[in-house]
């Protein structure tokens, strides 16, 4: 009887131990929780692509207006705006270009200071479930565009060395551009939406265009739009003359000419349907006013 007895308790025994012992091989569950008390997600995080430059963005040597855009991943035109330049976006060593803040804007580039960093604090002992592959999300393949456009804007060029004799600054009397054209040739001032005049000059195609001033030839060849076959000359005191919707050209990028030198041959090339001139002033990269600069 005492034998029975102890076999029985030994049997009962082995059940309980064995039972505790299956409860504890089931894994604890630990759910991560923040500090509020809720349940963390894993939702993707967005990320914005900006500009990659800083605003203003400083001219270096070789520099054109489209490739810094493309650089800089932001619309030439929107650089352009911000900056009042028109073609064909005649640009200055060191000269400070406004940035957009992306390619889609035309708001410029503010500095902000930095927000301090915050740290994430996550629950420390997470275990996964016994079986259970953690699975690792594929990396997003980014592919970069290798071609760049077409270049059809003017290098940065040296703006003139001071001396102590004239200033850089020193703006050129008014008058002092000779006319383009035969004086017998008709003419017309027009002004653009800020009141600022440009020279029109109309005649037979093939008559010759004349240097309003010397200089330096920057600009000749006919990748700008609209404006057909066009010379830039620069002059002295960051000066100068823009002649579009020519024929023929007469002189080469590089060449310097003199006040009254043939440069090129009257036409209608571009966006005029009627043989003509165009002729623009700008100083230090911006237009103004040509009716104050040219004597008749």
């Amino acid at each position: 009887m005492f034998v029975s007895l102890t076999r029985f308790s030994r049997i009962v025994t082995f059940i309980l131990v064995a039972g505790f012992l299956s409860s504890c091989s089931s894994p604890l569950k630990y759910t991560e929780r923040n500090k509020s008390g809720s349940t963390s997600s894993s939702k993707p995080i967005k990320t914005v692509t900006g500009n990659p430059c800083r605003s203003p963005y400083i001219v270096k040597s070789g520099d054109t207006l489209s490739e810094i855009a493309y650089h800089c991943k932001v619309d030439m035109k929107a650089v352009a705006r911000l900056n009042h330049l028109l073609p064909p976006y005649i640009i200055y060593l060191k000269q400070e270009l406004v940035l957009p803040l992306s390619a889609g804007s035309e708001e410029p580039v503010k500095q902000v200071k930095k927000s301090p960093k915050i740290k994430q604090e996550t629950s420390k002992g997470e275990v996964l479930k016994a079986g259970k592959k953690t699975v690792n999300p594929q990396p997003i393949k980014i592919v970069q565009v290798k071609s760049k456009p077409k270049d059809v804007t003017a290098k940065a060029i040296s703006r003139p060395a001071a001396n102590k004799a004239t200033s850089r600054s020193k703006k050129v009397k008014s008058k002092a551009w000779v006319w383009p054209m035969h004086k017998g040739l008709a003419y017309k001032y027009r002004r653009d939406n800020a009141g600022l005049s440009i020279l029109e000059v109309y005649g037979v195609p093939g008559q010759k265009v004349r240097a309003v001033a010397p200089g330096k030839v920057v600009y000749a060849g006919n990748g700008i739009i609209n404006y057909g076959w066009m010379l830039v000359i620069k002059h002295a005191n960051d000066y100068m003359s823009i002649y579009a919707h020519n024929s023929a050209l007469l002189v080469n990028k590089g060449d310097e000419v003199k006040a009254g030198q043939d440069i090129a041959t009257l036409g209608a090339t571009g966006n005029t349907k009627r043989p003509k001139l165009y002729l623009e002033a700008r100083y230090q990269g911006r237009k103004i006013d040509i009716k104050k600069m040219l004597k008749r």
